[in-house]
């Protein structure tokens, strides 16, 4: 067993829930979706929170 799971051989259980991220949940839908085009497609933040728009559709803010 490897010395980072020290915690597993004294008894500790596995976690099996995955945390939300806070700051993601509590974001506006037009924050979430440029935040995805971020991370699918090649451009900064700003340049997806215009695009946002065009792409999902107007959004009720």
């Amino acid at each position: 067993m490897a010395d980072n799971e020290k915690g597993r051989r004294e008894g500790d259980p596995i976690p099996n829930g995955v945390w939300r991220d806070i700051v993601e949940s509590e974001a506006s839908l037009h924050t979430r979706q440029a935040r995805r085009l971020v991370r699918s497609h090649a451009v900064s933040f700003e340049m997806a929170a215009r695009i946002v728009p065009f792409v999902f559709g107007e959004v009720a803010r």
